[in-house]
């Protein structure tokens, strides 16, 4: 096993260790499952849909629910049943096409399903009370033609888009949907479709016959049985929601819609189908690209033609905008931060404003007058600092709702980690956001910025030049081009300057992007840099020896190695400052292994003169404790001031 191996290794049981820690300790993220609660404004694209499915007018329909994946499409045809629900005129079936991915004969599973999901279905029931056998009746007829066509499994699936062909685009289609389904069952035919027998084979899958007029009969009659089922259940309208469509394999996503065109221009029925139309497309070309090179023919739209010729109402979900996604960033962080009575309230004001107000933020002017002296002055902070960034987060993340939502789950685990660390202010944890914004949109410049600290005792002198151009203090950028976009230049000049924030501390956290590019001090456990802060931040310098007496020293070998990197890292960027050398001091004096080396090592490698004279007293005690170590003073033997001290003057 090799050592960045073992590294990799090592870093990623600690990332899960730590990252379990946190889930159960906090609060859970936000979660990426389809929900009718309405953050985004959708309830607006669920009611001009339910407009368009419950207008007879209208019906049959067939509704083609666009969006790219994480658009929201799922939300939408839930809000949509839940608007339909309370219609007493319509019977809504939800049905998630992925659910059914593991069958083989996914066409037939959707059948059986939307007929199962009818029979089960109370207000559908209802209508009939009077009429129970008949339904009873319908019910079973349907059943003997899904059984007949499950029993006829190669023929009927060859029969499915022969017999719908005349509603759904006519002949052109047959031939390429025929040699799918006949690809699917190859095992059966053996040698079939190939050579002098593959045009005989043809004929008589379409032939006349009474054996096969028997088996596409069993097809029509399975339509009309779905026809007289919706007639004898005399309800207005039945409307059927397809979700996942595009989560499917590409032969499963053909088959699905195979299976979905049985049921189409039925009186009183809407369809919704939700769907990446690329994604469905791409799928339909994967299926027939050997139909195509065999014809000859170039075919680029194919995909986007078959789905043409049943998808009567094409239905695409807009991007959103700069000012949605502030919105959206804004009710995530109060649907984090507040109670869930307080944020029921929000939402529903939400809800009120958006109906009237479309093109206006939510923002948190909206949500502190509507709390008043309940809102929490942190969730204004984290509101106000996130909607500066609106736009880039938009940008960086395709303005896609699930993205977004996912990067803000992203940050909540790191910012916890830096707590975990011990870094709890707010200054770092926006900064944290400045960084992952650049990491999303900017991977080589973040790279490019861990490397530069990483490799720096003090504050990078290139992060330097960068932050003066961004504040406009200089007119040049040197070398750095690759930083002057309005983007990487606003996130550098927003407030809290990286120059201000100990930046090894966010790449820390962001380490699982980083394994080739940070160094070993990264690495350290949290363990280690909870006790460091600790020790750095006590009350007082008796509770500072107590510290390195009782817990340092009690720290293995590892650790304790880490912990003195920690120490130097701090004493080379604050040389000035007194609290690295009274860690010393105590850890020296209590005899934790190795610190006096340690010391020495670090003084080898600064000006000693700007260490504070007042620290002379603790310098002498070392002196004395080690017999006057010429080491040691030659070291600090150019602080004057403070060899005045350590000799009484």
């Amino acid at each position: 096993m090799t050592r960045a191996f073992l590294d990799y290794y090592v870093l990623h049981l600690t990332w899960s260790i730590v990252s379990a820690s946190i889930f159960s300790k906090y609060r859970t993220m936000w979660s990426d499952k389809e929900t009718a609660e309405d953050l985004l404004g959708y309830t607006m694209h669920a009611s001009l849909l339910r407009g368009v499915v419950t207008n007879d007018k209208n019906l049959p329909i067939t509704v083609g629910l666009y969006g790219d994946w994480g658009s929201g499409k799922s939300s939408i045809l839930k809000i949509l049943e839940g608007q339909l629900n309370k219609d007493n005129d319509t019977v809504v079936v939800y049905f998630d096409g992925w659910s059914f991915e593991s069958f083989d004969d996914a066409k037939m599973a959707i059948i059986q399903g939307i007929v199962d999901a009818l029979e089960k279905n109370e207000k559908f029931i209802d209508k009939v009370k009077d009429k129970s056998e008949d339904l009873k009746d319908a019910f079973r007829k349907l059943r003997k033609s899904i059984n007949w066509m499950r029993l006829l499994k190669l023929t009927a699936t060859a029969a499915i888009p022969i017999a719908t062909a005349a509603t759904t685009g006519g002949a052109s289609l047959i031939i390429p949907m025929l040699l799918s389904a006949f690809q699917e069952h190859k095992a059966e035919l053996g040698d079939i479709l190939t050579g002098e027998k593959a045009e005989q084979f043809l004929k008589d899958a379409l032939k006349t016959g009474d054996e096969e007029s028997a088996k596409y009969q069993a097809v029509r009659e399975f339509r009309n049985d779905f026809e007289d089922l919706i007639k004898k259940s005399k309800q207005g309208r039945v409307v059927i929601l397809i979700d996942d469509l595009d989560r499917c394999l590409p032969r499963h996503i053909i088959e699905n819609l195979e299976a979905i065109k049985l049921f189409l221009n039925v009186p009183g029925t809407a369809f919704v189908i939700a769907a990446d139309k690329y994604i469905v497309s791409n799928a339909i070309m994967s299926e027939y690209k050997e139909i195509i090179t065999a014809a000859k023919e170039d075919r680029p739209r194919l995909g986007e033609s078959y789905m043409e010729k049943f998808i009567q109402l094409p239905y695409n979900i807009p991007h959103l905008s700069p000012k949605e996604v502030e919105t959206y960033v804004t009710l995530l962080l109060c649907q984090s931060l507040l109670t869930s009575k307080q944020f029921e309230k929000v939402r529903d004001d939400f809800a009120s404003h958006i109906a009237s107000n479309k093109f206006e933020i939510y923002g948190w002017t909206d949500v502190k007058s509507l709390l008043n002296t309940d809102a929490p002055d942190d969730l204004g902070r984290y509101v106000g600092f996130f909607s500066h960034f609106s736009s880039i987060i938009g940008n960086s993340l395709k303005w896609n709702p699930r993205l977004i939502k996912r990067f803000l789950n992203a940050y909540e685990i790191r910012s916890r980690l830096l707590e975990q660390s011990g870094i709890k202010d707010e200054k770092s944890k926006f900064a944290l956001l400045k960084l992952m914004l650049i990491e999303q949109k900017h991977f080589d410049q973040f790279k490019q910025l861990s490397t530069w600290v990483m490799n720096s005792t003090d504050v990078p002198k290139e992060l330097i030049v960068i932050e003066d151009f961004a504040d406009r203090k200089t007119e040049d950028i040197g070398e750095f081009k690759d930083w002057n976009t309005s983007d990487l230049l606003k996130i550098v000049s927003t407030e809290p300057k990286f120059s201000a924030i100990d930046m090894k501390e966010l790449f820390w956290v962001s380490r699982d992007n980083l394994v080739e590019e940070m160094s070993g001090q990264s690495l350290i456990s949290s363990h280690v840099r909870s006790l460091f802060n600790e020790v750095t931040n006590a009350a007082s310098d008796t509770i500072r020896a107590t510290l390195c007496k009782t817990k340092v020293a009690a720290l293995q070998q590892g650790e304790l190695d880490d912990f003195y990197s920690l120490l130097e890292t701090k004493v080379l960027i604050t040389p000035s400052e007194k609290d690295a050398y009274n860690i010393y001091y105590h850890c020296i004096m209590h005899d934790v292994s190795g610190s006096y080396n340690k010391l020495l090592e670090v003084l080898g490698r600064i000006d000693t003169t700007k260490i504070p004279f007042s620290l002379g007293n603790k310098f002498k005690e070392i002196l004395e404790k080690y017999n006057q170590d010429k080491k040691l003073e030659n070291l600090i033997s150019k602080n004057t001031r403070l060899m005045k001290t350590i000799n009484g003057k």
